[in-house]
């Protein structure tokens, strides 16, 4: 038996994350002034992405002598299957200047999708191909692709399906998803086209949204609720999500 929902309307505030993807980049950028100065520098850094913000930076440069600079930049992109894929760039630049915007050459990061739980190691260069000039900059890094701080959300809900049911001259639409945590009280879902969310008891593992339009094809997304915050929101896409 179905819980009864409570209703919340408008409600926009952002989703706090849950199941944060991190991916730390580490290794080291070299570049080499055709004089033969080699400048170079480590790097750690992490990239959190959630079902909320699937997108995120890293950026590292140096420059030698002066005047050829190497940098390194990646931005990552989760999936819904919980991949991420990166797309980057290592690039040479020299001038009379650091960071001068004359382009020598670059070369792209292999943007092969990385599951969690898997490192992916990277060993590029770019040589200036300039008549008598043999500035280049390397870079040898590693990314690793983990399950971010839980910091005691509950995790996130997976799986949602959203099926239209006639009801005389209106139409319902239940809500299906697997319940992956142990740890919430509740859980919330999103009408993602009519901004409504509608609270239903922990455990829950479906819902069913009255009094719709039959003409009209309404999106749902679902988190889980616990004492230390939300999960992320689930992903919405129109295959399943939308009915």
């Amino acid at each position: 038996m179905l819980l009864t929902p409570v209703l919340f309307v408008g409600m926009t505030e952002p989703a706090a994350a849950r199941n944060t993807h991190t991916l730390l980049i580490q290794g080291v950028l070299n570049v080499r002034d055709a004089g033969g100065e080699v400048t170079g520098g480590s790097f750690t850094q992490a990239v959190d992405l959630t079902h909320d913000a699937t997108t995120g930076t890293f950026r590292f440069s140096r420059c030698a002598a002066g005047e050829s600079t190497g940098v390194l930049v990646i931005t990552f992109y989760l999936h819904r299957d919980e991949t991420v894929t990166p797309n980057g760039t290592l690039s040479l630049y020299e001038g009379s200047r650091c960071n001068d915007p004359d382009l020598e050459g670059s070369i792209r990061v292999s943007e092969r999708p990385i599951a969690m739980g898997k490192v992916r190691n990277e060993n590029l260069i770019v040589r200036n191909r300039e008549f008598l000039s043999n500035d280049s900059t390397s870079a040898e890094f590693s990314i690793t692709h983990r399950a971010g701080a839980d910091v005691g959300r509950p995790n996130e809900p997976s799986n949602v399906v959203a099926t239209a049911v006639p009801v005389g001259s209106e139409k319902s639409v239940r809500v299906d998803w697997e319940d992956n945590a142990s740890n919430e009280t509740g859980y919330e879902v999103r009408n993602t086209t009519l901004n409504q969310n509608f609270g239903v008891g922990a455990n829950t593992r479906t819902f069913s949204v009255p009094h719709l339009d039959p003409k009209v094809r309404y999106c749902f997304q679902v988190r889980a609720v616990g004492a230390k915050g939300p999960s992320d929101w689930t992903p919405v896409g129109e295959k399943v999500e939308c009915a």
